[in-house]
């Protein structure tokens, strides 16, 4: 190695580590339930309720209750919009967000494209039409899936957040790995964690979050 090399490979070393020095990290526990109606013409309705718990889990962060609907165009894509009601340290968050789906198939595997725009308002408990605290991201989530048995799929997914500014800079990353185990018909576990470095602030915020959701998935009522 001449010197030149062993100097750049200093200097990253060097900046790798102030940033670790920098950086901030909070391990955080998801908790989550799910029920998923189908309907007619391709329509699927979905309700969940999250809890979160930060500082280590130590503190109870706030609760979350999400209200999708998809609809099925073909056997390529998908339409979803949702929203969602957020009580975060006893403020009211109103958020919207609408997206597309493209999936593709090779052989055991399935390919995910889901880009996304959502609109979120702060809403505060005394008027919460005219409060002026809003943002809006871009969110395209790019997935893998794969059956590795009859009853459990592995999955991860790269989701970058883009603030829908003038900056194009990444604000955050929410990168997925998991599985889900169907216990019984119709009724999964889904265990996953998540890697959430958080560039909003001047050093780097990363947070290590454990999940569990149990997601019911309903039959479709049939017509006579």
């Amino acid at each position: 190695m001449n010197k030149k090399s062993l100097l750049l490979l200093l200097l990253s070393l060097s900046s790798t580590i102030c940033l670790l020095a920098q950086s901030t990290t909070d391990t955080q526990l998801w908790l989550g339930l799910s029920v998923k109606k189908p309907l007619s013409n391709g329509f699927s309705i979905t309700g969940q309720y999250r809890a979160r718990r930060t500082d280590n889990i130590s503190t109870f962060k706030g609760s979350f209750f999400y209200l999708n609907v998809d609809k099925k165009i073909n056997k390529i894509f998908n339409i979803e919009a949702g929203y969602r009601l957020s009580i975060i340290d006893n403020l009211l968050y109103n958020r919207y967000a609408m997206g597309i789906e493209a999936q593709v198939k090779a052989g055991n595997h399935k390919f995910i494209l889901r880009p996304m725009v959502q609109y979120q308002k702060l809403a505060s408990s005394a008027d919460i039409e005219t409060s002026n605290n809003s943002k809006s991201y871009f969110r395209p989530r790019l997935t893998w899936k794969t059956d590795f048995t009859e009853r459990i799929e592995f999955y991860a997914s790269l989701e970058p957040f883009y603030k829908i500014d003038n900056n194009i800079n990444v604000n955050w990353w929410q990168n997925t790995v998991g599985f889900k185990y169907e216990t019984i018909k119709n009724l999964k576990l889904n265990p996953y964690f998540i890697w959430q470095p958080d560039y909003t602030h001047r050093e780097l915020r990363t947070n290590y979050i454990l999940g569990l959701d149990i997601e019911l998935n309903l039959k479709k009522q049939k017509n006579y």
